[in-house]
């Protein structure tokens, strides 16, 4: 019987090159098909970039897993390893198959959270009860506080995805995930806030022109946020009243939207028309290839950050409104959800107007642009808050009382870390 391999961690060499600077090499062994031992080498990276040899041993991680992938062996990697190779094959900018936002919240989950602890541990050696009791204890790295379930639970399925990878390069046997048998809850601690009408419109009200137009379109389309900033005067159809949406800008890195159902028309009511309409009479910023929302600091290049006019415009207004709250951009498109339930619109034309990406309604007739119902129940939720007032009391609205579990599932925006 052919004796296993042992896994082979190489040998890690400073070495000058003819033009006077040096690299860091990694040395080791090869069998060939006639069963002969040769030695290879690999350049790891320049001394410049890898200034010691602790960093330089780090980066050659990569190398040694790729390495040891060809042949069976008796030493397993660490999940640090593992998650080097992930980030390096299924994480780069090159591959299409995860929007750039996910993969940036996978990095940072697994730098934040995952690796902090793990990193060390060989993968083979990660045991269930002890990734469970570890997400119970984790704390948000910005408070100090227990995280939310639903941040936990993303944690536990990124980390999932890990072994999922492992399996697939056969650093772990087939099947081997004990991240499968972890429990963890998504349960909201407490219900997020939702607005009602009247307070939309009196935020609205008492906003500039590029304000509104923003807080227009949230509340009369519950874009996701990246979304909506990511839209071009060209995009707005006045005449049919729509909008497409085609973009999304995370970060200020602009790429394709979340989910192929996401990339679709969107109906705009006149009054979101008219809101348009008097901003882009105003902006310095108007044709039709320029950003909606461009940016003055940028001289129109980008868009202005959603967070700057959240922060320093709408939740002032609010504040002083007497509104106490909390308000992210996501606030919209959560009310704009239960807003049509409360309605009583069909469940699938909820979906349909918040471009949810359901695998049983996807194939279904929402490959149209959208249905007269849609434009209809859209329609009833822009003028609801344009027709609002602030009412003498203010009871809980039965509105309000229906809406606790929206349809639109909260953002990244929306975990706290």
């Amino acid at each position: 019987m052919a004796s296993r391999q042992r896994y082979q961690n190489g040998s890690l060499l400073n070495q000058r090159r003819a033009d006077g600077s040096s690299e860091w090499i990694l040395r080791y062994r090869v069998t060939l098909p006639d069963g002969r031992r040769v030695q290879r080498q690999a350049v790891v990276g320049a001394t410049e970039q890898y200034k010691t040899e602790s960093q330089a041993n780090k980066a050659a991680d990569q190398l040694r897993i790729t390495i040891n992938n060809a042949t069976p062996a008796t030493q397993v990697p660490t999940v640090a390893q593992v998650a080097q190779h992930f980030k390096d094959v299924e994480l780069t900018e090159s591959d299409t198959r995860r929007a750039w936002s996910t993969k940036e919240n996978y990095k940072e989950m697994l730098n934040l959270f995952i690796l902090p602890r793990w990193e060390t541990t060989r993968v083979m050696d990660v045991k269930s009860v002890a990734v469970e009791g570890w997400l119970a204890m984790l704390l948000s790295t910005k408070t100090g506080k227990p995280l939310e379930n639903g941040t936990k639970q993303r944690i536990r399925n990124i980390f999932s995805v890990l072994f999922t990878h492992a399996q697939r390069y056969e650093f772990v046997p087939q099947g081997h995930n004990p991240i499968s048998l972890v429990r963890q809850t998504g349960k909201r601690s407490c219900i997020p806030d939702i607005l009602e009408p009247w307070e939309m419109n009196a935020i609205w009200l008492d906003s500039s022109l590029r304000e509104r137009a923003a807080i227009s379109i949230e509340y009369g389309n519950g874009l996701r946020i990246s979304e909506a900033f990511a839209l071009k005067w060209r995009d707005i159809n006045s005449s049919q009243g729509t909008a497409l949406v085609t973009k999304g800008i995370v970060n200020g890195h602009l790429g394709e939207v979340k989910t192929e159902v996401s990339r679709k028309l969107v109906p705009l009511h006149a009054y979101q028309l008219q809101d348009l309409a008097a901003w882009r009479a105003v902006s310095p910023y108007n044709g039709d290839d320029d950003w909606v929302f461009a940016s003055d600091r940028n001289h129109g290049l980008k868009p202005y950050w959603p967070h700057m006019i959240l922060r320093r415009h709408i939740r002032r207004t609010a504040k002083k409104l007497g509104i106490v709250k909390k308000i992210g951009w996501h606030t919209f498109r959560r009310t704009y959800a239960s807003l049509l339930k409360a309605n009583g619109e069909d469940v699938k034309v909820v979906q349909e107007l918040c471009r949810h990406a359901n695998p049983s309604t996807t194939l279904t007739l929402y490959a149209q642009a959208f249905t007269k119902d849609a434009r209809r129940a859209q329609g009833k939720v822009v003028e609801m808050v344009r027709k609002a007032s602030k009412p003498e009391e203010s009871p809980v609205s039965e509105h309000v009382e229906s809406l606790n579990v929206p349809y639109c599932a909260p953002t990244k925006d929306n975990i706290s870390r």
